[in-house]
């Protein structure tokens, strides 16, 4: 019995050594199999940012394929090359450097056959010619609004104005135009002496049948006093100044705010007489819109002005800052009015009598 007894304890003994060998062979199992479930984790989480790295990286200059290389259809460019050497290559290289034109309004039609010829590839609203009418075009080449400015001789009013700027002004004269007086078509007085129109202006001729026409009175018409066309009509009928007071007689005169109302006012009325500049008449109006009246029995016109027979001519002036640089853009064009590409401009867009003369400087800065 005591054998049995010390037998079944081995037996036991030999059995729990078993149960514990197999515990401990599980434990070292498992233990095993998560350590090489987290490295394999770990592994593939690193493999899964490295391939979005990859994805959003951007490719090297080396791998990418370039397009210039691939190309084989594309024209190569070509870049336009200028003669600067002539004003026509030097404004069509630099267009940005075209000067600020200004004029009287009889001056537009010329200024804009200018402008279209030299910047008619270039066109921009910051350098079209302006139009200040004669007092305004002086004023802004004295203030260096303008550049160059097409207008008749200034007056002691503008010369105030040079004087308080100290300007130094460079004009020449380009041609020979006419004041022209205008009537209705309807109306049937076509020709008038220097006296009569003078006496219409100062009332001593208010009927018109005073002059040959019918019993009825005459409207006469006149502008204001800071257009070139007024100071003409003034200086032609009045040089030594005395011109009456228009605007305090406005019960027998009329007066028109600009060049085309009072072309307009006269034509639609057959009792009235106005005056205008030939060369803007000849641009805005349709001929026998009008009717001109011969003066001294002289018609006025280009070959009138050219030979001197009409008695109401007067000179159109081109005129810079004279203390231009020799070259600059102005000076280039200032100098340029006189050649023959600049007189076909010239007259083809005025009924001028085109006479280029030589510059004179007035010097307000003393």
């Amino acid at each position: 019995m005591k054998k049995i007894r010390e037998g079944m304890k081995t037996f036991h003994l030999v059995r729990w050594i078993a149960v514990i060998t197999m515990i401990a062979m599980l434990l070292s199992g498992c233990s095993s199999s998560d350590s090489e479930t987290k490295k394999t984790k770990k592994t593939k989480r690193t493999k899964k940012t490295e391939t979005e790295i990859t994805e959003t990286e951007e490719p090297s200059e080396s791998e990418t394929p370039s397009l210039t290389t691939t190309e084989t259809t594309e024209e190569p460019t070509t870049e336009t090359t200028f003669d600067t050497s002539t004003i026509e290559g030097y404004f069509s290289a630099y267009p940005e450097q075209f000067p600020q034109i200004d004029s009287s309004t009889a001056r537009k039609p010329i200024t804009e056959g200018i402008y279209t010829y030299f910047m008619s590839d270039y066109p921009g609203d910051d350098k079209l010619p302006l139009c200040s009418k004669t007092h305004g075009a002086w004023l802004n080449l004295a203030d260096n609004v303008a550049d160059l400015v097409f207008l008749v001789a200034p007056t002691e009013e503008e010369e105030s104005h040079f004087r308080e700027v100290k300007a130094k002004i460079e004009m020449k004269p380009y041609g020979y135009d006419g004041l022209g007086f205008i009537v209705s078509p309807n109306c049937p007085v076509k020709s008038l002496t220097q006296e009569q129109i003078r006496g219409i202006y100062e009332c001593k001729i208010t009927n018109w049948k005073q002059v040959g026409g019918p019993d009825a009175e005459i409207h006469p018409y006149f502008r204001d006093d800071q257009s070139g066309s007024q100071r003409l009509f003034e200086d032609f009928l009045w040089p030594d100044g005395d011109a009456p007071d228009f605007s305090s007689m406005m019960d027998h005169f009329y007066f028109s705010d600009d060049m085309e109302s009072i072309t307009d006012c006269v034509a639609y009325d057959e009792y009235a007489i106005g005056y205008n500049i030939m060369s803007y008449l000849d641009w805005a109006f349709e001929d026998h819109y009008i009717d001109l009246v011969a003066i001294d029995g002289v018609v006025p016109s280009t070959d009138t002005f050219k030979d001197g027979s009409y008695p109401y001519i007067t000179t159109a002036y081109v005129a810079i800052r004279a203390d231009e640089p020799e070259d600059s853009p102005a000076r280039m064009l200032y100098d340029w009015i006189g050649s023959e590409k600049s007189i076909e401009i010239i007259s083809e867009n005025s009924s001028l009598s085109v006479d280029v003369g030589e510059s004179v400087i007035l010097d307000y800065d003393s």
